[in-house]
């Protein structure tokens, strides 16, 4: 294992993380002779310490033999810092911790008093010199940064004075974050009604869950004291679990001694008696049988006890009560479909006018959907827009004065007539299948929708497209369609895959060819991975890879002399994309499809709601490199493995090397596409002299990934091994599946996926939690950005708890998408849209009322 994979490994153990980390990084040598080493997911040795300052600015979180610590020197305070502690002396006023607990003890009027408790990390803090001088007062490591309230007596020594009332303390600044209300503008932007309406149907039964759960910790809470402290939002932290390493959302609890952390899901498999998983030997050490970090308290490492932990809350007062009581009054009022079950979503509104009031708005609204409000929207459409208004609103105006239901912006059939595009979007409710009672809730799975090309043409006439894979996979043609959303969100509501071509009309491909990339970064180290056997070659100067996807006599060869077949690993850091790649970054974000939903700022993106001082989940972009594997077909570029978020993927470049006959490789092409059981359609397009096919997908649906699991294990039990505990087929990214494997899936489940051949130009889009493979056939270049839909957001949801049941040395088991957050402040900002605009609208009327 790497030293790079090794401090990954380590790092994953922490409880708070920077937004950004201003270590500097490792300088790597270029090696002096070609290195596999083989990728294994057991857990690396374990590391005695990581200081807070290490390149991963991560801290392992085994704590130290107590009588082993030593003292740590003096550390001087800033002259701010003296001068607030000295006002904070001379009054005795209580004050919430602004420094990290090491700094504290050592300032000069404490120090021969008795020294108050040291959080988890600080006592791991290595309190050198040269850490005193990069240390600042925000030190996001300490656990009671901001959170324990302190006071000097009149001796001028510190003692602990309790923690934040969550309902007396927080400032209106502190509500604005969490409560909508008639000041704060919402995060997301430009959301319209349909849009806010649209989200709230598919979103809100989620939140509702979600609002339970929470109410759950007051009735699982043991602690006699039925104190609930407040930890207020920081800054660019991430708080998670020190169990699982699952994000805290609000409701935890915390050790008063070290500041330990568990959440609710964490909290209640303990008091039930249930192991999240084993105890991993390099971890065992400073865990108890439950894998609980023991207590740091200075008396000797000890257990926490549930009837001794802290029930601690992080949302501001009563808000997520008063988010609950609103979402289930707006959703009554816009006529928002509501199948969560609880009393409040029985509520009927009895207004009539106010109900003929939101109608007209709602109508009014679906005029805009019409053309949708798309950044790409040409000139020509917009202006065809205000024509359609001035039109539908006489006609509007006709149908109110003679009670006519009229619904503007929709092809008039017998099915549409009269019917709210939103309301209906569940027509066939009562076909969904409930599937997985669990930690995450009843899933909701739309079955699959089969079209013909006369249906789908009825629904959106003018956008260019055509259905595959028996009418399952929907490709449009044409990017920059402004409709292309009506029949993106018909398929893609049933967890289904889009395609869509033509994307590389929006790009510079100048810029994400082979060429650009070894001028650009050919002197720049780094890891590549042989898709043969899975090896690790580490070190790297990217040269090597570029120049061997046109030569295959400039490519690395393996120990048996023979070509290897290599794909990029990692690269760029998502994190780093726009910083490395800003031109291309750019050009990308310009030529992206389904705006909406893609772009970061996209209002169908609800990941664009987080606000901004919460640390931002890492969406991308991220490039796939890698060389065709067309003539291996049972080894793929990429193995089955499933994502937490949805994402597009985008082929920027497909070649074939000069050097060699090129024959082989394209007939080796077109059985690895027969093969993968691609319909006619595709083949015959695969076939045109003018498409040169990119890579061979398989996407299977989200439902359908207990049934892959099954038959994977299955075949490791024929195969004469064992099952690991706390691993996952999928998750592991263990297998390719051939065409064995799939026909065997088939016959024996009924699963099939959807076989995709990505050619150049070609987005594909894969819905969160749908398992997935990919062969690249030729060498491809792909760019891939992930995002959050409503239409998935139960996936993400059960996907979170499915992952923290994985081994902490898993890559997957790290919660970094943090949904809870996403799902609470999307349904933040819908409500607040939609309260805002009805409130906009009653005062007009009542204007209109008084003037007359």
């Amino acid at each position: 294992m790497s030293q790079k994979e090794l401090a990954a490994l380590v790092a994953t153990r922490t409880s708070r993380k920077r937004t950004v980390i201003s270590s500097p990084s490792s300088v790597r040598s270029e090696p002096k002779s070609i290195i596999e080493i083989h990728i294994s997911n057991d857990p690396a040795p374990k590391r005695a310490c990581l200081t807070a300052g290490s390149v991963s600015g991560k801290v392992d979180r085994t704590p130290p033999e107590p009588e082993k610590e030593e003292p740590c020197p003096v550390i001087q305070l800033t002259e701010e810092e003296e001068k607030r502690h000295t006002e904070f002396r001379s009054n005795c006023f209580i004050f919430l911790q602004d420094l990290p607990c090491f700094k504290l003890r050592q300032t000069p009027a404490d120090a021969g008093s008795v020294p108050i408790p040291k959080c988890r990390e600080c006592r791991r803090r290595n309190a050198s010199s040269e850490d005193a001088d990069t240390s600042s007062g925000n030190d996001v490591y300490c656990r009671f940064y901001e959170f324990r309230r302190l006071q000097y007596n009149d001796k001028g020594e510190l003692n602990v004075a309790g923690f934040p009332n969550p309902y007396s303390e927080p400032t209106p600044e502190d509500y604005a974050i969490w409560q909508p209300d008639g000041k704060t503008a919402p995060t997301s932007g430009f959301m319209d009604i349909q849009v806010c309406r649209y989200i709230l149907l598919h979103a809100g039964d989620q939140f509702c869950y979600l609002w339970r759960q929470e109410a759950e910790a007051l009735r699982l809470h043991q602690n006699p004291d039925d104190t609930i402290a407040w930890k207020k939002a920081v800054q660019g932290i991430r708080e998670i679990c020190d169990v699982c390493d699952t994000t805290l959302f609000n409701y935890h609890w915390t050790c008063r001694k070290c500041g330990f952390g568990v959440c609710l899901d964490c909290f209640k498999d303990r008091k039930e008696g249930q192991r999240l998983r084993r105890v991993e030997t390099a971890l065992q050490k400073g865990c108890d049988e439950y894998h609980w970090l023991l207590c740091t308290d200075p008396g000797g490492p000890q257990e926490h006890a549930l009837t001794e932990l802290m029930l601690t809350q992080i949302i501001a007062g009563d808000a997520l009560n008063v988010l609950g009581r609103l979402l289930h009054e707006v959703r009554t009022l816009w006529q928002v479909p509501q199948v969560c079950g609880c009393l409040l979503s029985k509520q009927a509104v009895e207004d009539e006018h106010l109900n003929e009031l939101i109608q007209d708005m709602i109508k009014e609204s679906q005029l805009k959907q019409h053309t949708s409000l798309s950044s790409l929207a040409t000139e020509q459409k917009l202006h065809q827009q205000q024509r359609l208004e001035q039109l539908h609103a006489k006609k509007l105006e006709f149908a109110r004065e003679r009670g006519i239901d009229y619904v503007p912006g929709r092809v008039w059939t017998k099915e549409t007539l009269g019917k709210d595009p939103i309301t209906t979007a569940f027509d066939n409710f009562k076909h969904i299948n409930f599937l997985r009672k669990g930690l995450a809730g009843l899933r909701r799975f739309l079955p699959p929708r089969a079209m013909t090309l006369a249906h789908s043409t009825q629904l959106a006439p003018g956008v260019p497209h055509e259905w595959l894979c028996d009418g399952k996979l929907l490709r449009l043609t044409d990017p920059l369609h402004p409709d292309n959303r009506v029949l993106y969100q018909e398929v893609w509501k049933c967890g289904q895959p889009v395609m869509i071509s033509e994307v590389a009309r929006s790009l510079n491909l100048d810029l994400w060819h082979p060429q650009a990339f070894c001028r650009d970064f050919g002197d720049k180290p780094n890891d590549l991975i042989n898709c043969l056997n899975g090896n690790l070659v580490p070190n790297q100067p990217m040269r090597h890879f570029w120049e061997g996807f046109q030569c295959i006599k400039k490519r690395l060869l393996d120990a048996n002399g023979k070509p290897m077949l290599l794909k990029l690993k990692d690269w760029p850091p998502g994190d780093d994309f726009a910083e490395i790649l800003p031109t291309r970054f750019a050009d990308l974000m310009k030529g992206l499809p389904m705006p909406e939903y893609t772009l970061r700022t996209g209002n169908l993106n609800i990941a664009s709601c987080l606000p901004k001082m919460f640390v931002p989940p890492d969406l991308g972009p991220k490039m796939y490199n890698a060389y065709g594997s067309a003539l291996h077909p049972d080894k793929g570029t990429t193995n089955l493995h499933l994502d937490i978020s949805d994402a597009v993927n985008i082929m920027v470049y497909v070649g074939i090397p000069q050097d060699e006959d090129s024959k082989p490789q394209m007939a080796a092409t077109q059985k690895a596409i027969a093969l993968g059981g691609c319909d006619y359609i595709t083949r015959a397009r695969c076939q045109s002299p003018d498409v040169l096919p990119g890579a061979l997908w398989h996407i299977f649906p989200a439902r359908d990934a207990d049934k892959i699991r099954d038959l994977l294990n299955r075949v490791t039990l024929e195969k004469g091994f064992r099952l690991e505990p706390d691993h996952d087929p999928i998750h592991d990214q263990n297998w390719y599946l051939d065409d064995k494997l799939r026909a065997r899936l088939f016959k024996e489940y009924g699963v099939e996926g959807h076989p995709i051949v990505q050619c150049l130009g070609d987005a594909v889009f894969i819905p969160a939690g749908a398992p997935h493979q990919v062969q690249n056939l030729h060498n491809c270049i792909k760019v891939a950005e992930d995002f959050v839909s409503p239409e998935n957001i139960t996936h993400c949801y059960h996907l979170t708890h499915e992952f923290r049941r994985l081994s902490h040395s898993h890559t997957n088991h790290e919660d970094k998408l943090q949904i809870k957050n996403i799902i609470y402040h999307a349904i933040k900002d819908c409500c607040t849209i939609l309260t805002r605009a009805l409130d906009e609208r009653i005062d007009e009327e009542m204007a209109k009322l008084k003037a007359d």
